[in-house]
C-alpha cells in the first residue's frame, strides 16, 4: 500500500507567525523552527501510515517559499521517500499515479475568502481571490485532490487549522481530518498543543487509511472549466492574447482542460489549455 503526502506549513501545529513559514532568509530562527514543526507533524504522519500497513510513504514538499529543500536529511523519517516534478509543461508529480492507494495532505490551509481560516489563500497569498472548477470555489486541497482523482486516487486525509478541516468535510466528507490550530482571523490563531496534535495526527490518518475507498476519487467529467479570479487587473493581463483563455472580466480568466491532471497548470506560451489545443 503506497501513500503520498503533500505538505504545506501555515497549518502546522506550532506555527502562527508568517516568519515561521514565509521569512527571506533560510536561516531565520523563526524559519527554522517552522522547519522543525513541518517534520513534527509529517512524522507523525508517516508513522500513522505504517501504522495502517503502508508498505511506502511518498512525500512532496509542497510549500512554495521552500523551494523544495523543506524536508531536511535527518530530520525526516528516513522511512518517507521524497518525491518532486516529474514534469513541467504540463505539470506531473513525480510517483503520484494509479498504483498509489491514497493521498494525505500535512499542514495545509483554507481556501481564499474563508473566514477565520489562517492565512486562508490560494496558491499565491493576496493574488488570487478564486480558483474555480465547474464554477465552485475550491483551494488548494481540492486541487489536490483533482489531480489525485485523475489518476484514480482518492484524498483520504488532512491535517490543518479548524477551517481547513470544515472546508474537508464540506466538499470530501470520507476524508479524515486532524485540527491543528483555530484561526482567529487571518493573521491570528489558537493553537493547540503540538503533542497532543500530533499523536491525533499519528492515530487520525491511520484510522482514515483503513478505511481506503478507490470510488472516493475524485472524478470529474471533461471537459472542466477552471477560472482564476485575481486581486487587480493587471494580473489577468498576463493572459491577454494566450490561446483557449477567454476573459469575462478585467480581473477574471478561464479555459477548459480535458485531464484533471491539469488543473496546475495556467496557459502560457508553451502550455495550451484543451480549448486551445
Amino acid at each position: 500500500m503506497i501513500i503520498w503526502i503533500c505538505t504545506d506549513m501555515e497549518g502546522l501545529s506550532g506555527v502562527n507567525d508568517w516568519e515561521q513559514f514565509c521569512a527571506v532568509d533560510d536561516n531565520d530562527p523563526k524559519y527554522l523552527d517552522g522547519l522543525k514543526h513541518l517534520h513534527g507533524d509529517l512524522n507523525a504522519a508517516v508513522a500513522g501510515c505504517f501504522d495502517a500497513g503502508a508498505t511506502e510513504v511518498r512525500v512532496l514538499d509542497g510549500h512554495g517559499r521552500n523551494r523544495n529543500k523543506g524536508l531536511r536529511e535527518g530530520m525526516l523519517d528516513p522511512r518517507a521517500k521524497k518525491m518532486w516534478l516529474g514534469s513541467q509543461d504540463p505539470l506531473r508529480w513525480e510517483g503520484l499515479d494509479e498504483g498509489v492507494a491514497a493521498v494525505a495532505m500535512i499542514g495545509q490551509h483554507a481556501m481564499a475568502g474563508t473566514i477565520n481560516g489562517y492565512t486562508d489563500h490560494t496558491q499565491a497569498t493576496k493574488r488570487i481571490c478564486a480558483v474555480r472548477i465547474n464554477g465552485q470555489e475550491h483551494g488548494e486541497m481540492s486541487q489536490f485532490a483533482c489531480y489525485a482523482g485523475g489518476c484514480g486516487v482518492p484524498l483520504m486525509y488532512v491535517s490543518g487549522d479548524e477551517a481547513l478541516c470544515a472546508e474537508a468535510k464540506r466538499l470530501f466528507p470520507h476524508a479524515g481530518s486532524t485540527p491543528t490550530k483555530r484561526g482567529t482571523g487571518w493573521a491570528t490563531c489558537e493553537l493547540y498543543p503540538t503533542d497532543q496534535v500530533r499523536a491525533n495526527i499519528r492515530r487520525d490518518i491511520a484510522a482514515s487509511l483503513k478505511k481506503i475507498d478507490r470510488s472516493k476519487a475524485w472524478k470529474i467529467k471533461t471537459p472542466i472549466d477552471v477560472e482564476y479570479e485575481f486581486a487587480w487587473s493587471e494580473l489577468a493581463d498576463h493572459f491577454n492574447g494566450l490561446a483557449g483563455v477567454r476573459r469575462p472580466h478585467a480581473r477574471r480568466v478561464g479555459w477548459t482542460i480535458s485531464d484533471q491532471r491539469d488543473i496546475y497548470d495556467r496557459p502560457s506560451a508553451t502550455w495550451k489549455p484543451a480549448s486551445a489545443r
